[in-house]
Parts: C-alpha cells; structure tokens; sequence
C-alpha cells in the first residue's frame, strides 16, 4: 500500500507506525512483535498493482517493481523473509522466522500467458485473478462499490476469457496458489472446471458472509472450493453494503464490532468445515473495520487486535488447536498446488528476465 498509494499511506510492518484507531484506513496495521504474539507466523505478502499511479509503467510493470520492492523490504527486516514454496516456508519457520509468500491482488498486468511466468521468475506464488474492476483474465464481482457504480464500471457479465483460462492453466503448471477473492461467480466457477478434475485446490482469501452480495463467497461455491481442499480467508473488514446474516447473530451481537468477523467465521464453518476456514485478514488495506465493542474492546485496528478476535472465536467453539493448525493448512495447500506442477515448465519460467516498461525508474 505504501508503494501502491504514496505519498498517502503511512508507515511498514516494523517501522514502529501502526493504526491508532480502527478508522485510521491509510496507515500501516501489521507489526511483527504483534503478530508474534498472536501466533501469525505465516503471511501472504501481497503487493497490489492499482490502475496507473504514475506515468512509464504498465500494470505488469508495476507487480514486478512491487515485487522488487517486498524483496528490498525483507532484506532489511530481521523478522521477515520471503519463501518461494512450503518447503522454504517450513525451513524458515523452524528458524523462527515470520515467513512471507509474495502474493499479487489483480492479475491486470497479464496480457499474454507468458506474462504469468515472468511473474512467476520475480517471485509471485499467488496471483489473485482479478481485483475491483473486469480485467483480460476475468469478470470482477459487481457491487463492490454498491450496485450503482458496480454497473457503471463493471459491465460485462461473465466469467473467466480466453486468456484467463490459459492462465489458470499455466498457473497449474507453475504451482501458483489461484485466489478467487473478488471474482465473479461465473468466473469461479470456471476456474474450477478447470482446478478440480486436475485435484488442485484453491484460495478464497478474503470475504465475509454478507459482505456485498455478489462480492461474498457464496455457500454452493464456498462448498467446492472447501471439498477440493481449498481455503477460505475470512477478511477483517466493514463496508457500507456489509449485512452479517440473522441466522449467524446471537443474543447480544453488536454490528459493527468485531462479532460481525466472528458471525462470518462462523457462517464458513458451518458451510464447510472448520478445516476450511482461515484467517484473511486484509491488513494495511484501504477499509474500515471492525469499532469498539461486542468481543473486541477496542475494535480491530491492528495485527495487536488478534488476540482478542482469537479469543472471541474460541467462545463461540473454534477451537485453539484449529486456529493454530491455520499455518500448516496454508503450507499443506501450497505443497499440493506444487506436487501438482509441472517442473519443466517452472524452470523454464525461471530463465525469463522482466522488461524495463518504466520510463522514469526510482
């Protein structure tokens, strides 16, 4: 976000610049003493290539110089290192590492199925196929924004395209993790006519129950991707279009608070399997979430809020054996999407060195 939104967004995980309120939206809300004392050790590091920012670099450009940029940030912070595959991420946990897998939000920057490799060769192992908006690859869920600008701005009503199919697949042979989070559901529903004859699962990283209709994980499709041995990333956020479903409130739930972030763990497990549902949270992104009260005194403003969202769902039966195995089935889903790779085709991708697009670099 701070690449992605500069000069507006403030602060990185460990420059001691952490959200003082649960409304403060442009400034940094993960801290590694802070999510050590959660038990988050092991994070998608996902870096976001927005519609243009600046003039010279294309959207493929920006992914690659954002890339760039969570390597530089790994470097020169202790806690942090990068890992490229479960193994690695396994090697570096048992060091007492934080382990960060580079994830990318939006696979606009995908022109041509090639493009997917030279991802691959700069480090990404999940590519969420589409964000906010329709892109080559896919159709965007279409109220994200309410009804009125979705149809304004997301017109077309579809699934994945052509490219997107030969992406998916290429994404198949590179052991890349695909994350549906914010596709239509058309689109992932063709994603797994491709993903699940093929045994590969896949990730949902980050929703909630009620949260815009056509933007949540509906439950046939919450379903698949839990049998397939896919995960469900439940994100810590509020929105305007947000309704928490009765069936998933209890006697003295407060909206608004962290119980609506409980309500919707709740809602996945019980459509799928407690098995199936992790954390999502969505940290350091450009939302509101969850206010003072319910379960969490002091809302959720941070990585340091976990504990008290952990404890909350510890009340309402998830337990703390499965809230801690949430790592191992986040490493569990990568070594099955690599065991159903394709070698030659990664080092093949390996030997491809990215473009300069970017008229005036850094």
């Amino acid at each position: 976000m701070r690449a992605a939104l500069r000069p507006f967004f403030q602060g990185e995980p460990g420059d001691g610049v952490l959200a003082g309120s649960h409304a403060e939206r442009l400034v940094n809300q993960v801290d590694p003493a802070a999510l050590r004392r959660a038990g988050v050790r092991l994070i998608l590091a996902t870096v976001w290539p927005p519609p243009a920012t600046r003039p010279g670099r294309s959207a493929l450009g920006e992914a690659l110089h954002q890339l760039e940029e969570l390597e530089s940030f790994a470097r020169r912070s202790p806690d942090f290192v990068l890992a490229h595959s479960a193994g690695e991420a396994r090697r570096e946990l048992a060091r007492g590492q934080l382990v960060l897998v580079p994830a990318i939000e939006g696979g606009e920057g995908i022109r041509r199925v090639e493009d997917v490799d030279l991802l691959y060769a700069a480090g990404a192992r999940s590519i969420t196929l589409v964000h906010f908006f329709d892109n080559p690859l896919a159709d965007a869920a279409d109220d994200q924004f309410g009804l009125l600008v979705g149809g304004l701005t997301n017109g077309r009503d579809g699934g994945l395209t052509p490219l997107g199919v030969e992406a998916v697949r290429r994404m198949m042979q590179l052991g890349i993790l695909i994350d549906v989070a914010h596709a239509s559901d058309k689109a992932i529903e063709d994603v797994l006519a491709i993903t699940e004859p093929a045994g590969v699962p896949i990730l949902y990283s980050h929703t909630g129950a009620g949260w815009a209709e056509t933007r949540c994980l509906s439950t046939p499709l919450a379903r698949r991707i839990g049998s397939g041995g896919g995960l469900i990333g439940i994100g810590l956020f509020r929105s305007p279009f947000q309704e928490v479903p009765l069936a998933e409130r209890w006697e003295g739930f407060q909206p608004g608070t962290c119980d609506d972030d409980v309500a919707h763990w709740l809602h996945y497990v019980r459509e799928t399997s407690p098995e199936a549902v992790v954390l999502g949270s969505d940290f350091s992104s450009v939302i509101l979430r969850a206010s003072p009260g319910g379960a969490c005194a002091r809302g959720i403003r941070h990585a340091g809020d976990l504990p008290a969202l952990f404890s909350a769902l510890e009340a309402r039966g998830i337990t703390r054996d499965n809230l801690d195995s949430s790592g191992e089935r986040v490493l569990r889903l990568l070594e099955t999407v690599e065991v159903r790779s394709d070698p030659g085709v990664r080092q093949s991708a390996r030997r491809r060195s990215a473009p300069r697009d970017d008229l005036f670099p850094d």
